[in-house]
């Protein structure tokens, strides 16, 4: 493979740890590559307040939050990719047709609303919680722009309620996931990390050859085969590990996976 211009990882299961901190070796490793002169990108299913605080450690080149719906770099304007209301309001009528026992949250780039049907998770802290309103119609309403629909059911595993979702949105919307619980994560139509990251290395020339990307959830997959090298985490979700997919392997994250991988490309480079 030819040395990257552009590695871009994920945050939570991909190059943070289990208590949720980067490492010293990771930052050490991504810091070499920016001197060496690779952009590194952060790509995540966070919103950007909880993204900043580590984006900070890291010598970003752009940082890409909500699964490719805000994209910001120093030296382009911020890229917004919102769902628009008459396409949310169809999707929630959708689901919920399809579906039963189902919450609806959403994120603006800014701050988190949810509906009284939203069961928050427990390790959210209250105060990240905006507004509750009453109606998932309400919610709409109020919450704008909605750059991520999420979706929360409490008794039907996010594979099951991802595949019926799917079935039921069609095409409206980008359906996907980032952990193991029953949350689901909904974009405007095309809008995911691979997407989005190709916008951005367009921005600067980059080809996809030329991009390294890391990744553990389904999330990623759009960003790990649009790469020329996808990495996907050997302690990550077992859909990626699937050989067909012709996804690469690298250690798992509590290993310092991401740094094993980029400390093997500059001494390769």
């Amino acid at each position: 493979m030819v040395f990257p211009l552009v590695i871009a990882t994920d945050l939570d299961g991909t190059l943070l740890g289990a208590d949720g901190l980067l490492s010293e070796r990771n930052r050490r490793a991504l810091t070499a590559a920016a001197e060496a002169g690779v952009r590194v990108v952060v790509a995540t299913a966070r919103p950007p307040r909880t993204t900043q605080h580590i984006a900070e450690q890291l010598p970003c080149a752009a940082v890409v939050c909500g699964n490719g719906a805000l994209a910001h770099a120093p030296d382009a304007d911020p890229l917004v990719r919102d769902i628009d209301l008459e396409t949310s309001a169809i999707v929630v009528e959708r689901l919920r047709t399809a579906l039963s026992g189902l919450g609806f949250g959403v994120e603006t780039g800014t701050d988190f609303f949810h509906d009284a049907d939203y069961l928050l998770e427990p390790w959210v802290p209250s105060e990240w919680v905006r507004e509750v309103l009453e109606t998932t119609e309400a919610l709409l309403a109020r919450a704008t722009p909605i750059t991520k629909l999420l979706v929360r059911a409490q008794d039907t595993p996010v594979d099951r309620l991802h595949e019926a979702a799917v079935e039921a949105v069609g095409p409206l919307a980008e359906v996907t996931y980032s952990g193991r619980s029953s949350l689901l994560e909904l974009s405007a139509p095309g809008v995911n990390k691979g997407s989005t990251l190709a916008m951005v290395c367009d921005r600067w020339g980059v080809r996809a050859e030329e991009v390294v990307a890391f990744g553990d959830m389904p999330n990623d997959l759009s960003a790990l085969t649009w790469a020329g090298a996808g990495y996907a985490m050997a302690s990550g979700h077992p859909d990626l590990l699937d050989p067909s997919l012709g996804l690469r392997v690298a250690p798992a994250s509590n290993d310092d996976g991401v740094a094993r991988v980029v400390e093997r490309l500059l001494a390769e480079g």
